[in-house]
């Protein structure tokens, strides 16, 4: 299930993408109407602000095991084979040292001598593929996880994704009062099967402003007695400190980030039967089971159209509320004070399949028309999608609709070649640290990168800088940055279940390589 990825000069392998799903606004379906609480935890529950992080640069998280090859027989998702494995290590980690930032250039040579006055032009941070997760809806089908390519149908720390992003907003927020961040890039796959009640969750986490968020659904669900003590009790949300901007993922607009959303799969989420498995927390430790589940109307999937519309009516619209074309991650934003254009453009397949199609119609509606005014604008276009050009497709694993206005991937580089000043690629999808040149012509291209996701380990983000390095040349530099757990045992339970979930070979990630993690990319100015 893994190809290799051709359109850099060397040879990477690009996954499939995990199967993941969405999320929605509110402060979860069953709410013990509890407090959290905790030993750092304020009279309000709030975790107190972090006052520094260290980034990988300093420090790393290094699993005390190898990944299990091949995958250990015993599932993480289930109860006593999961306590099996925790008494085995393979939950465990260690810190190492940090890793030493990478020179890179696009034909292999050595990096330039920086210039004399370097001048930082933005500063953001991008934070990727959190798979916000109900893992108690009747549309999920956890009763088929097995190690890749099936490792994200079900995760052992799906219950605490929402901590874990808490936890990386206020290590955002920290790495900001350090260092003061433009914006946060988010960049899909927020939710994991579009529900309406998991992007209750995503906004409410990282936007704030809610008293509180509890990631459960159905009936309440209280798995150690108490308030803030377990992964389904009520938090209160930090909110990022910054503005954040969105990019659509497979799995904000489509059912486990594969299929159509449907009349049809939204009664089966709304509803009370199972058919191919979910998690059952009135059962110790969580067992994975089909039949009867607790109905709950707010774990309806949204359209596509209804959940850009829900992101454009928070805040600032998170770019949604300029968007193009309607229902799309569509828009451009300006880095203030620098030639920098973000062009974020989206290449989810409603129709259906986890990789991306770019669709002839939406490149006429917006995204030549946003090439050509940057270009005449002398803007340097940053451009932002969920899917790495190495996870396009023809559009042949998505429906006939979207077959017939796809656009083929080489046309698509050839489209891109066109635009000299395109200086960069940001996506995702692929969970997976990678930074590559993108060949568009002679001598031509542009560097693209991934972000390993939030949710599977090592559960990054990155920290972006681009910089005219006053040597002819711009210097993108890229670090890796993990969520801090100070204070918040729940994160630090999150953190050890994906590093189990992980060295145990059921789990998906992978950290990259020395090479794609820790680097700065160095490109010629734009003429």
């Amino acid at each position: 299930m893994r190809r290799p990825w051709t359109l850099d000069r060397r040879s990477f392998t690009v996954g499939l993408g995990a199967l993941g799903g969405a999320l929605f606004l509110g402060c979860g379906s069953g709410d013990d109407g509890a407090q959290p609480s905790g030993p750092a935890a304020g009279g309000d529950g709030r975790l107190p602000r972090l006052a520094s992080v260290k980034l990988t640069t300093e420090r790393t998280i290094v699993p005390s095991r190898a990944v299990a090859s091949p995958a250990d027989a015993r599932s993480p998702m289930d109860p006593t084979a999961r306590a099996s494995l925790v008494a085995s290590g393979f939950g465990a980690y260690a810190y190492g040292p940090g890793e030493p930032l990478v020179g890179r250039m696009p034909d292999g040579s050595s990096a330039p001598a920086p210039g004399p006055n370097p001048r930082l032009l933005v500063r953001f941070a991008h934070l990727t593929d959190v798979h916000l997760t109900d893992d108690e809806s009747p549309i999920r089908f956890e009763r088929f996880d097995a190690p890749p390519p099936l490792d994200a149908v079900a995760r052992p720390h799906a219950p605490y994704v929402g901590r874990m992003l808490n936890a990386a907003v206020r290590t955002l927020n920290a790495v900001h009062e350090s260092s003061p961040l433009a914006f946060v890039l988010v960049g899909g796959d927020v939710v994991e099967s579009a529900q309406q009640n998991e992007l209750a969750w995503f906004l409410g986490t990282i936007t704030g402003g809610v008293a509180r968020v509890a990631c459960d659904s159905g009936d309440v669900s209280d798995l150690t007695a108490g308030p803030g003590n377990d992964a389904k009790d009520a938090y209160v949300p930090e909110g990022l400190a910054v503005p954040w901007l969105f990019t659509t993922g497979n799995h904000d607009a489509l059912v486990m980030g594969l299929t159509q959303i449907s009349a049809a799969n939204q009664v089966l989420a709304e509803g009370d039967q199972s058919r191919d498995g979910f998690t059952d927390w009135t059962q110790p430790g969580g067992v994975v089971r089909t039949g009867a589940v607790t109905a709950d109307p707010r774990r309806k999937p949204l359209a596509r159209e209804d959940f850009a519309a829900a992101i454009a009516a928070d805040g600032d619209g998170h770019g949604l509320a300029h968007a193009a074309v309607a229902g799309r991650s569509c828009y451009t934003s300006d880095v203030a004070g620098t030639p920098l254009r973000l062009v974020v453009h989206d290449t989810t397949a409603e129709g259906g399949g986890s990789e991306g199609v770019v669709r002839k119609s939406v490149v006429a509606a917006f995204l030549k028309p946003a090439l050509d005014a940057a270009l005449a604008d002398g803007k340097w276009v940053v451009l932002v999608a969920h899917h790495p050009i190495g996870a396009l497709t023809d559009g042949s694993g998505a429906d006939a609709e979207t077959q017939a206005d796809a656009l083929a991937p080489a046309d698509f580089v050839a489209l891109l070649g066109a635009y000299p000043n395109i200086v960069l690629g940001v996506t995702g999808h692929t969970h997976e640290n990678l930074a590559g040149w993108v060949t568009t012509g002679a001598g031509a291209g542009f560097w693209e990168f991934q972000t390993s996701s939030l949710v599977d380990f090592p559960n990054q983000m990155r920290l972006v800088e681009i910089s005219d390095a006053d040597n002819g040349h711009l210097a993108i530099s890229l670090v890796g940055v993990d969520f801090a757990t100070d204070d918040d045992p729940l994160a630090e339970t999150a953190r050890s279940l994906a590093v189990l979930d992980y060295t145990s070979g059921w789990g998906g990630g992978s950290p990259g390589a020395l090479e794609d993690r820790n680097v700065i990319l160095y490109a010629k100015l734009p003429g």
